[in-house]
């Protein structure tokens, strides 16, 4: 037996259009859940991250090889925060962070705090910090010249910022004979290749501007194109992205401007005699009044950092005879050495005021 509704009564159950939407949102919020379970059901069932025990092995044979202060190097922060809570659990390595967030160092309650840049730098040259985990936020502007190996735990898709990465520590100054740079790959990977192929079959690191800087700018493009769209799996289309990009590479040999033909005379270094008077020796110059020039006054105001004032001058200057403190000051303070405008040598010659030559000098210090 059919029950009898009202037309006006079966017209109110009909649900409101907020309703509807609102399940329609529930409806989602469940698939949505069900499949972010799925993938983390899928994630539990991962082996151990190869790539973090790689890392740590390269940690420990640099370590024995006599490389105290290492740069890992990640792509993204999120990797590297993943890495500092991995290695800290190891207990036996001092860590500091660097990246868009800047420096950090970890707590003892287990926390992270700031550091300055300064700060961060003098810890890691002083030994407190063995490891500098950093994203390319410290390629930029960075020195640690005291720093003899870089490890590469995520390849950029642009070569170039591999380059600026190992650029922080092969600089001039350099305190180990060899540096070491180490760069980690997942095997499979269509990035891995791209850098197979440029490192064994166009030599990129060993001309890595002048006529493949074209090249390189096309690359994050191009690989990003073939992960993207699925064409990593296909062995056959990633052998087609290496032979175009070889094929490129050779089609701009011997055409074109190459700036390392033009470079390579021009940054050969001339033989220079060493000189014969050291920054230590400057330093027991400008704290002798009696040598130099009259009517200088300076001011000592603590670690080889001195206040000067020079005939002609209207205010008082911070300068330093120490390299690696002016390093670390270089925006508020001059370095005190020949070169610079506010050196001037002490005046020991004939009334023509002539600076003296650096045997002069030399002969002064010894005596």
């Amino acid at each position: 037996m059919e029950e009898d509704v009202p037309d006006d009564e079966a017209v109110d159950e009909v649900p409101e259009v907020d309703q509807v939407e609102e399940l329609e949102r529930q409806a989602l919020a469940a698939a949505e859940t069900a499949d972010i379970q799925i993938l983390l059901d899928s994630i539990s069932k991962l082996p151990p991250d190869s790539k973090l025990q790689h890392l740590k092995t390269a940690l420990s044979d640099l370590r024995k090889d006599g490389y105290s202060k290492v740069m890992v190097f990640t792509q993204y922060t999120d990797t590297m925060d993943f890495l500092r809570e991995a290695l800290l659990e190891a207990g036996d390595l001092a860590l500091m962070c660097y990246s868009g967030r800047g420096a950090e160092m970890p707590s003892n309650d287990g926390s992270w705090k700031g550091l300055t840049r300064d700060h961060a730098k003098q810890r890691f040259r002083d030994g407190k910090a063995e490891i500098l985990l950093c994203t390319d936020a410290a390629a930029e502007g960075l020195n640690f010249q005291f720093c003899g190996a870089v490890i590469n735990y995520d390849m950029p898709w642009n070569p170039m910022r591999v380059e600026q990465r190992i650029g922080r520590i092969d600089r001039l100054g350099q305190d180990y004979g060899t540096i070491r740079i180490i760069n980690l790959h997942y095997d499979g990977t269509v990035e891995t290749d791209v850098y197979r192929a440029l490192r064994s079959r166009i030599g990129l690191f060993e001309s890595v501007v002048g006529r493949l800087q074209p090249i390189l700018a096309q690359l994050p493009r191009t690989i990003s194109r073939t992960v993207l769209s699925g064409e990593e799996r296909d062995a056959m289309r990633r052998a087609n992205v290496l032979d175009e990009i070889e094929q490129r590479a050779q089609e701009t040999e011997g055409r074109g401007f190459d700036i390392d033909d033009v470079t390579d005379e021009e940054l050969t270094m001339p033989r220079r005699d060493r000189s014969p008077f050291s920054m230590a020796d400057l330093d027991r110059v400008i704290t002798s009044p009696d040598v130099m020039p009259q009517g200088t006054d300076v001011q000592s105001l603590g670690n080889r950092e001195y206040g000067l004032l020079a005939p002609g001058m209207s205010d008082r200057l911070r300068v330093t005879t120490n390299p690696i403190y002016f390093e670390e000051n270089a925006e508020s303070v001059e370095l005190w050495s020949p070169g610079n405008p506010l050196f001037t040598p002490p005046e020991f010659t004939t009334p023509q005021d002539k600076p003296p030559t650096e045997k002069t000098l030399k002969e002064i210090l010894d005596g």
